[in-house]
């Protein structure tokens, strides 16, 4: 067996965080607020206990500034995806949400708590309750104080799917939670959610838990509760606020909204935080273009239209071209992301997709150094480790690499398998729409071993139901995704550490509890993953996320193809992101309040 290659260097840090993480997790860890990052798409290492209840203080004041410069233009692909901007409701919403919406808090390149809604929390003794002082004088854009109340009733709405939500599993740890997800009505809310009073907020969790801060807390913008008092709970994802016309308490407030088009933002006068900044942002304004599709954002980014660009993926030709353009610069993002083909395995149409013989056979057939570096212009590489996330610290050392390919191998798998080469095509879908040039060579050498695709694509408008879904949502029971294999990107971890991995692979974590798309159930994986976020410290967790990674590895529930690179194409006058160390939408500890644009 071929071992892992652990990677070195720079690997980013977790969802909602920007830099490496070095220190363990312990009960220590949380009081300092230190060695920890946030975790979307999952996340970071995080605080599981206090040994004495303390105030963790909020760090990095700043002063607000004058208006200066001109407008920021953005742009922003992930705006084809987005289906409203309810907080508890998540898919791609980050690049309105980053200048618009508040979190509790968020955590610095450093791993320092970057303190936003919250003013400072407490943690206590036994590591099960979290106290959040809202900071003072925030305002929602309509002019009405933000308190404890609205970040009680956020928390709440998420664990009700009558509301919309898909990110209820995340609460989960939290006293009470379950009865109020099982509550189809949406008429139950969590007992350990509590509002102390106006400007103070207390969550009490079943038992301590290494992810409550980075996979909740970190990853759950506010929303204001007074927009959706009187309004029926299974109507909150028709109103303005959820869809058009999004109110939060950011730096700047939403002023026009064209779906798949452009977003306008005004700077808020009345925007606070709690890392100490006050008042208008920098920017006298931000407006946002977004694309349809790849081509469209880079035609855009060459033309001038736009000061930033976040690139997901380029291949070699498109980075040259992103490159070259006068005035602006590529900024490398090294996310722990990867590009990767993933299998229906609750009812593939041809059972055998369900067989691990066949998934391990189908990576064994790839020649992936052709891929990386033929097909896709050399700026990937091939996964030195195959997991879900690549942390050393979290994963085995005895991880099969399936790397150099070994058609033969493969070949004999498919054969103990009992593949029929004659069998009808599986239906491969593929994400972005337009073909990847990858994915019909990758369906060439599939067709050695007699596998035939059926290839279709998933548009933006049905892929979160198509992927994520129930393909036949009027059966009671769940029919699985609307896909046999389907090539996508994304999976994995900001950071590669395995903060939040269980939203996509617990067997519990399927829509709308979370994005468990296989249908991957493995008690074992379940098990391992649950004993690593309840451990105290790095040594007692590492253990038992190396045997998770294990089994992963061996299930092969989707292929980790690629790891993936990104690139954000910067003006040479906008000021503020040279400061952040990843800037994919959904890093935190980025001060967007500060960005400004030189005038020309």
């Amino acid at each position: 067996m071929s071992k892992a290659q652990h990677p070195s260097g720079e690997t980013g840090t977790p969802l909602h965080a920007g830099g490496v993480l070095e220190t363990q997790v312990s009960r220590r860890t949380v009081l300092k607020a230190a060695g920890i990052g946030a975790g979307a798409a999952a996340l970071a290492v995080a605080p599981v206990a206090a040994a004495s209840r303390r105030t963790v203080p909020a760090a990095g004041a700043g002063k607000a500034n004058q208006a200066k410069g001109a407008i920021i233009r953005l742009g922003a692909l992930e705006g084809g995806l987005t289906d409203g901007f309810m907080p508890w409701k998540q898919f791609g919403q980050e690049f309105v949400w980053n200048w618009a919406a508040q979190m509790l808090l968020s955590f610095a390149p450093d791993g320092s708590v970057l303190y936003d809604l919250a003013s400072n929390h407490t943690v206590s003794e036994d590591g099960k309750t979290y106290t959040f002082t809202i900071v003072d004088g925030a305002t929602w854009h309509d002019g009405e104080p933000v308190t404890a109340a609205d970040v009680a009733f956020t928390y709440n709405t998420a664990l009700k799917s009558v509301a919309g939500s898909n990110i209820g599993g995340r609460l989960l740890p939290i006293v009470g939670a379950q009865a109020a997800f099982d509550d189809t009505t949406g008429a139950t809310d969590a007992t350990g959610i509590r509002v102390v009073d106006d400007q103070t907020l207390e969550i009490e969790l079943s038992e301590p838990n290494a992810q409550f801060l980075p996979v909740l807390v970190a990853n759950t913008r506010i929303a204001p509760k007074h927009v959706y008092d009187g309004i029926p709970i299974a109507e909150y994802p028709d109103q303005p606020a959820s869809t058009t016309m999004f109110i939060g308490s950011g730096p700047y407030k939403m002023t026009a909204f064209t779906p798949k088009e452009s977003v306008n933002l005004e700077p808020h006068p009345g925007y606070v935080n709690g890392s100490g900044y006050s008042g208008a942002p920098a920017a006298p304004g931000v407006v946002i273009r977004i694309y349809n599709d790849e081509e469209a954002q880079i035609l855009s980014t060459q033309s001038g239209e736009v000061d930033f660009n976040y690139v997901r993926k380029p291949s070699g030709d498109k980075l040259e071209l992103l490159s070259s353009i006068a005035g602006m610069n590529a900024q490398k993002s090294l996310v722990g992301f990867n590009i990767f083909v993933s299998f229906n395995l609750l009812n593939p149409s041809n059972p055998l997709l369900k067989d691990k013989r066949v998934r391990q056979a189908l990576v064994w057939s790839l020649d992936r150094d052709v891929l990386v570096n033929e097909v896709l212009g050399g700026v990937f590489t091939v996964p030195s480790v195959m997991n879900h996330w690549i942390q050393e610290w979290a994963v085995s050392p005895d991880l099969e690499l399936y790397h150099p390919q070994d058609v033969e191998k493969a070949k004999a798998l498919m054969a103990e398998a009992g593949w029929d080469a004659s069998a009808p095509p599986i239906l491969a879908r593929h994400y972005p729409p337009t073909l990847d040039p990858d994915v019909p060579i990758i369906q060439a050498m599939w067709a050695e071993l007699g596998v035939s695709l059926d290839l279709q694509p998933l548009p933006d408008d049905t892929f979160f139901q198509d992927f994520y879904g129930d393909k036949d949502p009027n059966t009671p029971e769940d029919d699985g995704p609307a896909y046999d294999v389907a090539f996508v990107y994304g999976f994995g971890t900001l950071d590669g550490s395995p903060w939040g991995s269980d939203e996509f692979l617990a067997s519990d974590r399927v829509n709308p509890a979370g994005l468990n798309s296989m249908r991957f159930a493995n008690p074992e994986w379940d098990s391992a993953f649950a004993a690593g976020i309840l451990a105290t410290t790095r040594e007692e967790q590492g253990p038992h996320f190396a045997r998770a990674s294990e089994i992963f590895n061996d299930e092969l529930p989707y292929i980790p193809l690629y790891q993936r690179v990104d690139y954000s194409i910067v003006s040479d006058g906008l000021r503020g992101p040279e400061n952040a160390t990843i800037l994919h939408p959904a890093a935190g500890g980025v001060k967007y309040w500060e960005w400004y644009k030189d005038e020309a």
